[in-house]
């Protein structure tokens, strides 16, 4: 008896989570295209634009050239061969387009650079801009720390912040010009145990914080842990984990330390994270349809939907209470594939929207 007792839950414990397998790669959804205005695509970007970091005066770099191949993903050899660059665009003047920024540096390997999660740091009294990348280079996982030359288009190396911590980094978000917190995905390196890894969902992510000269866990775990962006008042810190369709809000204690007060319940899979300037509201990059994710990676002509979410909060003091959900884009991949960003410039009311391997779109919110 008890040996029937035990198969028939094993039985469903199995396929309980078969079932939801099935249900955050979104077989049972259907796409409504709709765009917030007019759309365009910005030409000179075909390698991806997967993250977006905004500076204060409405200057855009964008992170192009990523290889997710350390997440387990079967990928086009186009994709594989991606050379990662970054790109500038200027909110205020959207008619003109991307520009290839320059990258210098003696200790830098550009050849080796495959640009994923990036983000800013403006010195409020010298004005520095400290520029923070991820690249997957094939022999570390290392964050990449620049200065940005605005008068000569660009980004000098200063240097590269490497430890074995660094399992599979995702994306960063700087607290000062030394000082950033980063994800990372999973803990699996090889092929078939980072697939294996995803598919049970084994809670493998982390939160680490470095203070410029240490590293430290400040969440110990968590599924795919993805995206991270901090609020404009440097109190909070989202992390978006597109498995579990959720994004946990910490509140950040003055030893760097994290204490989790929220969870936004998306009902889709969050990307990477903007934080508006302004107002502390969220713009996420989505995906709705997670399974068509894998058929876009291992060709580029296979499409795949993109979706933008824009989090409201009742009260952007006290982020601890409601929030309103509201969809601002989505396509069904044939205009743009796997979006993961959506960075809005609030006095043009332009959206930029970026994707892991594809093309850049610019579009103007005139209602959502």
């Amino acid at each position: 008896m008890w040996k029937k007792v035990i198969i028939t839950v094993a039985v469903l414990v199995v396929l309980q989570h078969i079932l939801t397998v099935l249900y955050i790669m979104g077989f049972h959804k259907r796409i409504y295209q709709h765009y917030p205005g007019p759309c365009r695509i910005i030409p000179e970007i075909d390698s991806g634009s997967e993250n977006i970091a905004l500076l204060s005066n409405g200057l855009a770099l964008i992170s192009s050239g990523c290889n997710p191949v350390h997440m387990g993903f079967v990928l086009d050899n186009e994709i594989l061969n991606h050379q990662g660059n970054i790109f500038l665009f200027d909110f205020n003047h959207p008619e003109k387009n991307a520009t290839k920024l320059k990258l210098t540096g003696k200790d830098f390997e550009y050849a080796r650079f495959s640009a994923h999660g990036i983000d800013v740091y403006e010195d409020k009294k010298t004005g520095a801009v400290s520029v923070f990348v991820v690249n997957h280079r094939r022999d570390h996982e290392v964050i990449e720390v620049f200065q940005f030359d605005h008068k000569s288009l660009t980004l000098h190396h200063k240097k590269s912040v490497i430890d074995p911590i660094m399992r599979s980094v995702n994306d960063v978000t700087a607290v000062s010009s030394d000082a950033f917190y980063f994800t990372n995905d999973g803990y699996a390196t090889t092929f078939l145990a980072r697939n294996l890894e995803n598919f049970l969902m084994l809670a493998k992510g982390n939160v680490i914080y470095y203070d410029g000269k240490k590293m430290r866990k400040v969440v110990t775990k968590g599924s795919g842990n993805n995206g991270i962006a901090v609020s404009p008042d440097n109190k909070f810190l989202y992390v978006a984990h597109p498995v579990g369709m959720i994004i946990n809000v910490y509140e950040r204690n003055r030893d760097a330390t994290l204490k989790h007060v929220q969870v936004i319940d998306m009902g889709t899979g969050p990307d990477n994270i903007f934080v508006e300037p302004g107002t502390g509201n969220l713009w996420i990059g989505c995906h709705s349809v997670n399974h068509e994710i894998m058929g876009h990676f291992q060709n580029k002509t296979v499409t795949a939907p993109s979706q933008v979410i824009h989090v409201k909060w009742e009260d952007p003091t006290r982020v601890t209470h409601g929030y309103t959900l509201s969809e601002v884009f989505l396509d069904t991949g044939d205009f743009l594939s796997t979006s993961t960003i959506a960075a809005y410039h609030q006095s043009t009311k332009g959206l930029l929207i970026g994707t892991v391997v594809t093309k850049l779109a610019y579009c103007q919110v005139n209602a959502f």
